[in-house]
């Protein structure tokens, strides 16, 4: 019968296939000049991967809290389990830098990858985030099947144990987020999207 998990595993892969996707591109977006092929070429395999990279880690973006939403209600015989608080803590990270890699693609334009530097923090974004929404993924295989993808590694990230904030810290933080937001989209120098000559 179709279920909580069933579901919440469909989204978890449509996430993790974008992501790998969006990933891959950027990584190829940002290495692209070190490729011995003529220009003409390296043109259209990067707008090819540009358009790609964005499809992806937007199409990421919109299954995300859907996938996050289903593995809460997959996942209710374990609440208060500090592997789960600590999905929560990765599942946070990943948006936050999949969100950051998409608003910086937008807000700069495809201009981005022939910036040396925009593009190798564009890329680094990419696979942060990449690398978060891993760690969410294998804690969540933890919770689920009792393994992860990580015990193939000698060490296991630090996930057993979680610290939960009171709820005055917590609001806080957010008190703190959403100001610097604010900072950034309204009060700081406003982005020039770099075009492409």
């Amino acid at each position: 019968m179709f279920g909580a998990d069933t579901f919440h595993t469909a989204m978890a892969e449509i996430v993790v296939g974008t992501m790998v996707l969006a990933t891959v591109c950027a990584v190829g977006c940002a290495s692209i000049r070190y490729i011995p092929v003529s220009e003409e070429k390296r043109d259209s395999l990067m707008i090819t991967m540009d358009k790609a990279s964005i499809a992806g880690a937007s199409m990421a973006l919109f299954f995300m809290p859907i996938a996050i939403l289903s593995g809460t209600l997959a996942a209710d015989s374990v609440v208060g389990n500090a592997l789960l608080y600590n999905k929560f803590v990765y599942s946070g990270l990943a948006l936050g830098f999949w969100a950051a890699f998409v608003v910086g693609r937008i807000r700069m334009g495809p201009g981005i990858w022939e910036v040396r530097t925009l593009a190798l923090l564009q890329s680094g974004t990419a696979v942060t985030a990449f690398l978060m929404t891993t760690m969410a993924s294998s804690i969540g295989g933890k919770l689920v099947r009792g393994e992860s993808l990580f015990d193939v590694l000698p060490i296991w990230f630090p996930s057993d144990s979680a610290v939960v904030l009171p709820i005055w810290a917590s609001a806080a933080l957010l008190v703190i987020g959403l100001t610097a937001l604010f900072v950034v989209f309204k009060v700081g120098p406003r982005a020039e999207r770099i075009s492409l000559d």
